[in-house]
């Protein structure tokens, strides 16, 4: 067993994570070294069955599909749709260059695409190309340029600022306010109902919350409330908390007429949690569905997801990982954890139904043609049907019983173990030719990768920044995303000092991943 080729994939593995985690001044060449071992041990004879290469694509792409699928869509609303387009414009304009540079230089088609998904440091668009050609040098290519690319786009995130000689400083406190006015803090006030309006009518709970978009979270009132009531009447002298934005609290005032500075004692058994949703019985639903905790008269005043408060919406779907700001009676702290799930420890395993039988289906719809008049008939592959069917089925969350969300500790296993097998694999079939595909075509890969990245970021960030006037927070968060570039994002957090970046990133990663595969299949086709 010694010599067989399960152990030689586990042991480039190792010796890939060794290399991988060497840190020069900051740098390392992190997962790719796994390919650059793969090359080395194919150069000497040892070759991956190609079938671990499929098993390792699956899983890696429907993976990356499913975490990404619920901000896909959400990206390309408002703000983030502009971003988008930005991003998209990187990558048509880096794909432009290189190919551009590639056929004067009469390279190969092959190296070329290497030389393109190495530079924005794409596995998945590697992926993609490789469906169409199982060309060796299009592997070594990408092997080749592939860290180079890494190095050159976290250089030029971290002196960007200096390049377009902008005060970082000033940059975060426009960028803080900015953020305050899109996604306001969620406030929790007390307000003693002095309006005579409440005198004269029966006003119920819910018309405030729906008149003014907030949630009342307790009431004390010298009237018996039956907390388990979905809905009650509201009096005159009552004393209530509310939830809400800034704005709408201010809204609330008018309404109720006087605002309670300092603390005030509610008589009542309610209290306040924060719950993690861990309970994959409720993921996928909207919160207007959980009736199980309106009936305990627990109330959901806040949802935090990726760092931003969310107002909760009656039609807004939870999510794995969602963290939930719950007032509830503390009799029934238990029934209510019960319901959310509120433990790590329990959190769901990755189960293999669902994630079987969204693989199967993203072959299936891989595998339709489908007719283009004008063009003939044409098909997703095998790459394309699993990240679409992927991207849908991580929106939806869940379908009746199934659950297609995975937990982020499951999603990130699938992706880093999908992306393992898949790059040893490629890396041991196409080592026999790497000598001479380095001696061809290696230096003048990596002067056309750096180049091919370098000008168009430049120009880029100049446009979002002068013609746009976006914040560089916002630009090095967006070229980070296009480059689909984890280590640059965190060069970018590091040196502003918050996370800050990471939103811009968030917004465009998954249409730039979908742009980034599109062009990687075209490049083949051009000449």
């Amino acid at each position: 067993m010694i010599h067989s080729e399960i152990f030689y994939l586990f042991l480039i593995i190792v010796l890939g994570y060794i290399l991988g985690n060497i840190k020069i001044k900051g740098f390392s060449l992190d997962i790719s070294a796994v390919l650059i071992v793969a090359l080395i041990f194919g150069h000497f004879g040892v070759v991956i069955p190609s079938e671990f290469k499929l098993f390792g694509l699956a899983i890696f792409i429907y993976a990356v599909g499913l975490q990404s699928g619920p901000g896909f869509f959400e990206a390309l609303k408002e703000e983030g749709f502009k971003l988008n387009i930005l991003a998209a414009a990187t990558l048509c304009a880096i794909f432009g260059i290189i190919f551009g540079v590639g056929y004067f230089l009469k390279l190969p088609v092959d190296v070329v695409d290497g030389i393109f998904t190495g530079a924005i440091s794409s596995a998945p668009s590697l992926a993609s190309a490789l469906e169409k050609t199982n060309s060796p040098n299009l592997s070594i290519a990408f092997g080749v340029v592939y860290p180079f690319g890494i190095l050159a786009v976290v250089l030029f995130v971290r002196f960007l600022p200096s390049l377009l000689k902008i005060d970082i400083n000033k940059e975060i406190e426009q960028y803080e306010l900015h953020q305050y006015e899109l996604h306001p803090q969620i406030l929790t006030k007390n307000f003693k109902i002095t309006n005579d309006n409440f005198k004269n009518q029966k006003i119920h709970k819910s018309q405030i919350e729906k008149l003014t978009s907030t949630v009342i979270e307790r009431i004390e009132s010298q009237y018996p409330i039956d907390p388990t009531k979905e809905d009650v009447i509201l009096h005159h002298g009552d004393i209530v908390r509310v939830s809400g934005t800034p704005q709408q609290l201010e809204h609330l005032k008018i309404i109720f007429g006087e605002e309670i500075e300092g603390d005030v004692t509610f008589h009542d058994d309610m209290k306040s949690y924060k719950m993690l949703v861990t309970n994959k019985d409720i993921v996928g639903k909207k919160i207007g569905e959980l009736k199980e905790l309106k009936l305990l008269g627990a109330v959901i005043t806040k949802i935090r997801r990726s760092g931003i408060d969310i107002p909760p919406y009656p039609t807004l779907t939870l999510m794995l990982g969602d963290k939930l700001y719950i007032v509830a009676p503390e009799k029934y702290k238990k029934k209510v954890s019960k319901i959310i799930g509120n433990d790590l420890l329990k959190y769901p395993a990755a189960d293999f139904l669902p994630i079987s039988l969204g693989i199967v289906l993203g072959i299936f719809i891989g595998s339709i043609p489908i007719g283009i008049p004008g063009v003939g008939n044409i098909k997703f592959s095998f790459v394309g049907g699993i990240l679409i069917t992927a991207l849908v089925l991580g929106r939806l969350g869940r379908t009746g019983k199934i659950v297609w969300q995975l937990s982020p500790h499951s999603n990130s296993l699938m992706k880093v173990l999908g992306q393992l097998i898949f790059l040893a694999t490629i890396g041991t079939n196409s080592g026999k030719f790497l000598i001479e595909s380095l001696k061809n075509h290696g230096y003048i890969s990596i002067i056309i990768g750096i180049a091919g990245i370098l000008i168009p970021l430049y120009l880029i960030a100049l446009l979002s920044k002068k013609l746009l006037k976006l914040n560089i927070i916002e630009i090095i968060g967006m070229i980070s995303g296009a480059m689909t570039s984890t280590p640059s994002l965190g060069m970018a957090n590091s040196f502003i000092g918050k996370d800050y970046a990471s939103i811009s990133y968030a917004a465009v990663y998954p249409f730039a991943m979908v742009i980034s595969i599109i062009l990687a299949q075209l490049g083949l086709q051009l000449f």
